[in-house]
């Protein structure tokens, strides 16, 4: 019988994208920071995205081929963060087959934000409060003001594409097992973070 190791191929490997979602509240009158940390779960859509960017062999405007979702006309990364809350009916929980139409709570009003102007980034040293970064880190972050997105008990972070309507797909979907508030009182970064590696 053959030796399992030379039927071995590296090049069986797979990549898996894996992620980290970071959140940081920052009170404006104390400056006294809380942080949040969660799983979150890339999907199928997402998956599709990543493989997609991965195939931009040629140049020009547009870079061929663009990817089907969160991108512009042009294959620039666009796409939009949103927070909700498992009040009324809760969300479903994170699944690779997740679309929007299984976000059922409540969506904080002013959390449909554009990821920040200088994200995506690898490997993001230039934020100290962004503990999940690393070579081979990709980041987004989006930046709330006191007057965005203020709601009581908020369980999930999604990445989506912008305006969303119904069965529009979720790159990602997170959901914290201890939800938090943020107030007028509060600032608030949210870092998603996904490592590429092989298992």
């Amino acid at each position: 019988m053959a030796d399992p190791i030379e039927n071995e191929n590296p090049l069986d490997d797979k990549v898996e994208v894996r992620g980290q979602v970071v959140v940081v509240l920052t009170n404006t009158t104390t400056g006294k920071k809380r942080t949040y940390e969660a799983r979150n779960l890339v999907t199928t859509a997402g998956s599709q995205y990543y493989a997609e960017r991965g195939a931009l062999l040629t140049s020009g405007t547009p870079i061929g081929p663009v990817p089907s979702n969160f991108t512009d006309t042009n294959g620039v990364p666009d796409m939009v963060m949103e927070l909700w809350s498992d009040a009324g009916t809760p969300n479903s929980a994170p699944a690779i087959g997740n679309d929007y139409d299984d976000m059922l709570g409540t969506l904080a009003t002013g959390s449909s934000q554009a990821i920040d102007g200088t994200y995506p980034l690898v490997n993001d040293t230039g934020d100290a409060d962004n503990t999940g970064d690393g070579p081979e880190v990709l980041t987004y972050r989006v930046s709330y003001a006191t007057g965005d997105a203020n709601l009581a008990n908020i369980s999930d972070v999604i990445l989506t594409n912008p305006s969303p309507g119904a069965a529009e797909p979720l790159l990602m979907h997170a959901e914290f097992g201890a939800p938090f508030t943020k107030t007028s009182a509060d600032t608030l970064k949210v870092f998603v973070n996904h490592t590429f590696s092989t298992p």
